[in-house]
């Protein structure tokens, strides 16, 4: 069975394979909170915080598997799981655990909902882990084909962080039949949903072309979100 919550998180840390460099900054500060704080305004929701550990989690796997690759810095888009420019290191987990300070996997964890607070991996389940990969590609999509290179990139990214054939099968898939933004919003069915695939999509591109920030502005609309949360989305890695 595919491992979906692991694929997404390796998807979001690496910003779709270098696509983008929110997917990195993210991973090694979701919400700012890798220098010790948050960042000031912004409404963190359980949802949310669901897609920062994943992507923390696979930020941290990755150097634990790699020792010798460099870390991401908070907030500099450096280098994780391949994707970015190497950085100076940001303090490990074992730095701050002796250091005496919660580790940033403790406080995201915290602000889950109380009943995924035991077991944050699984605070996203499949279905919607598979919907939210698939909102990442297709906001890579929106400015044109994802050709064969970008696609080899994408899964060799994947692979380096550990998937196996199911995920790459997945991958594959997916990537060669983007869905489109009618098919991604019929399964988004409440709130906390539809800023986890606006904030997914927006970690999967550097929206720097007018075909991906229109491509954003009319996924927000479908999604219902407000247009001031949705630049507050956006705005956070």
């Amino acid at each position: 069975m595919a491992n979906l919550t692991g694929l997404l998180g390796t998807m979001l840390a690496t910003g779709m394979a270098g696509r983008s460099h929110r997917g990195p900054s993210f991973a090694a500060s979701p919400f700012g909170l890798g220098g010790g704080g948050s960042r000031g305004g912004f409404r963190q929701t359980a949802g949310l915080a669901a897609l920062g550990y994943l992507a923390y989690k696979a930020y941290q796997d990755y150097q634990r598997n790699n020792p010798s690759q460099p870390q991401a810095q908070a907030g500099s888009g450096g280098q994780v799981l391949g994707g970015g420019q190497p950085s100076t290191q940001a303090p490990s987990t074992q730095a701050q655990a002796r250091q005496g300070g919660d580790s940033l996997g403790d406080r995201l964890s915290r602000m889950l909902r109380p009943e995924q607070q035991a077991a944050p991996e699984a605070a996203v389940d499949d279905p919607k882990a598979l919907l939210l990969i698939r909102a990442m590609v297709a906001a890579a999509a929106a400015d044109g084909v994802i050709d064969a290179d970008e696609r080899q990139r994408i899964i060799g990214r994947a692979e380096d962080a550990g998937a196996g054939q199911e995920e790459r099968r997945l991958l594959e898939r997916e990537l060669a039949a983007p869905q489109s933004i009618d098919t991604l919003v019929r399964d988004v069915r409440d709130p906390e949903t539809a800023e986890q695939v606006f904030l997914a999509s927006t970690l999967a591109i550097e929206a720097d072309t007018p075909a991906e920030r229109s491509y954003l502005q009319y996924l927000a609309a479908r999604l219902n979100l407000d247009p001031q949360r949705a630049q507050e989305l956006q705005g956070i890695a």
